[in-house]
């Protein structure tokens, strides 16, 4: 049975059948027990009203602890997407280096073959030349001789 301080400070009492107690000293005690009672009452409505309170800073705590995990998730996917990417990106970028290199190395061969071909021709050139120099000297030098 519930009681409230209502129900203590109205609760009437029999006669006495023998001995009874003072009524004013029952009134005082009955009293001093309601207002004890409407205390507790409200220390405990008070109290939880404190707990819901609380409780529900918990729940917001929690949602905020499940949210920070998520985020946590989130970053370490993403750090490890960009990581991903970047070595990705810098295998692209050593890759294209080496095809850099490559064609450079081919275009500097490609040159050493035409400038030693050049050299080759500048020399037969050189040997022709100097081949019709000689004939040309030679009929120079019999033309002076019949002029003698």
């Amino acid at each position: 049975m519930a009681l409230s301080p209502l129900d203590i400070l109205q609760k009437q009492f029999g006669p006495a059948r023998r001995q009874g107690y003072e009524p004013d000293e029952v009134h005082k005690f009955l009293e001093a027990v309601r207002e004890a009672w409407e205390s507790a009452l409200k220390d405990g409505a008070r109290l939880r009203e404190e707990l819901d309170a609380m409780q529900e800073d918990v729940d917001r705590l929690r949602n905020q602890q499940d949210e920070i995990k998520e985020t946590l998730i989130l970053a370490r996917r993403i750090s490890t997407d960009l990581e991903g990417s970047a070595r990705r990106e810098a295998d692209i970028i050593v890759g294209e280096a080496r095809l850099d290199a490559e064609r450079i190395l081919s275009a500097a061969h490609e040159e050493e073959r035409d400038l030693h071909d050049t050299v080759i021709r500048l020399k037969a050139a050189k040997l022709h030349l100097m081949s019709e120099l000689r004939s040309l000297i030679a009929a120079q030098g019999r033309m002076l001789d019949e002029w003698e």
